[in-house]
């Protein structure tokens, strides 16, 4: 039968979903606060699995952040997790750890894999708890060597304090978004330890790592990466899905197409940006990531998202709404418009600046992109 997490508190979240497995249920996991998510895992509940055909070998059902306003649910099979946890200890081998500190939660297959079943698999204590301070994750990592399991917003978080703790036997995993090269090198230089990016969907499972500065991904052990004829990344691994819930069961083709555009190097790739998150503004291809993240580098300025409108009956053909977090003393529009423009290779665009007290974001740490600001 299907199950869903009743609890929201992740150590209780832990004991659910290893319950559910042993007893051979199928755990459906999501975001509680994700509207379509949760609408979409209450339906299922209703069945049992013997009613769908896609699910002859389901193990857990995942469902996506859906930050661009759909959330779909991937089917993973033991065999599934079982090929990618084994993966990651390959390059983990070597390393030793007495702990791994868990700050994302148990319902995104990121944290599954690496919060729950990679741990196990080291045989490493699990500390973890439903909300943590940036100090008091350094604290803890200073305790002993730990595998800390993180994301980018917890990682700009720690780089804005201002200790100077050494976590040369720490391990810093993060996922779930992008970290640029200058920040995580700079993380590593500030506490003396190392930090690698996990690059992947959960349709996919992990598809490649970098570590510190680097700029290229290296494809796991068992993953093929390729490049289509528009640029699109395309994968073929023993981690990636075979169907994916909707409205129905739908099985995934293969290799699978991403929606990341990238240039493949020597090693790997380097990502250009996400096919949907690119805009054109004054003839130009641009990410609007790239753009959020220019700004958030700016001082006065802790987060960024912006939209861009097409009006292709006025002569300027676009405008760019810009909503911004930070201390609006220090954030000067027309400077910033301008800093845009040359940063960008002299774009002229219409643009709207207007800050905001937040941003809405997922579980992950993802920005809603399909939601309103407030």
């Amino acid at each position: 039968m299907f199950i869903t997490l009743k609890s929201t508190d992740k150590m209780t979240q832990i004991h659910d979903i290893m319950d559910a497995l042993k007893e051979g249920n199928i755990p459906l996991l999501y975001d509680k606060a994700m509207t379509t998510s949760r609408e979409k895992g209450e339906y299922l509940a209703q069945f049992t699995p013997d009613v769908f055909d896609e699910l002859h070998d389901a193990s857990a059902l995942f469902f996506t952040s859906g930050t661009s306003g759909n959330s779909i649910g991937v089917v993973k099979t033991r065999e599934h997790i079982e090929c990618e946890i084994h993966a990651h200890t390959r390059w983990l081998e070597g390393e030793y750890f007495e702990q791994c500190l868990v700050t994302v939660p148990f319902f995104h297959i990121y944290g599954f894999l690496f919060g729950l079943a990679l741990p196990m698999e080291m045989g490493l204590e699990i500390v973890t708890k439903d909300d943590f301070l940036p100090h008091e994750i350094l604290n803890l990592c200073s305790s002993k060597p730990t595998l800390c399991i993180t994301n980018p917003v917890f990682v700009r978080a720690m780089l804005r304090l201002h200790e100077n703790i050494n976590l040369s036997q720490t391990l810093f995993i993060s996922s779930s978004g992008p970290l640029e090269a200058e920040e995580a090198q700079r993380f590593e230089e500030k506490y003396s330890t190392r930090l690698t990016q996990l690059y992947g969907s959960s349709e996919t499972g992990g598809i490649a790592i970098r570590r510190g500065g680097e700029r290229v991904w290296t494809p796991l052990d068992g993953v093929n990466v390729t490049r289509d004829d528009e640029g699109i990344l395309c994968v073929e691994s023993p981690f990636v899905s075979q169907a994916v819930f909707d409205q129905n069961f739908t099985p995934i083709a293969s290799p699978f197409r991403t929606t990341d555009i990238i240039q493949l190097v020597e090693g790997g790739f380097e990502i250009v940006g996400r096919a949907s998150e690119l805009v054109k503004i004054g003839g130009k291809r641009l990410s609007m990531i790239e753009i959020e993240t220019f700004l958030e580098r700016i001082e006065g300025i802790d987060e960024a998202l912006g939209f861009v409108e097409y009006h292709p009956q006025q002569l300027r053909g676009e405008s760019l709404t810009l909503y911004l977090v930070g201390d609006e003393t220090k954030v000067h529009k027309t400077i910033l418009k301008k800093a845009l423009h040359d940063h960008f290779g002299g774009i002229h665009i219409e643009s709207k600046i207007m800050m905001v007290e937040r941003i809405e974001k997922t579980a992950m740490g993802k920005k809603i992109r399909s939601r309103l600001v407030t």
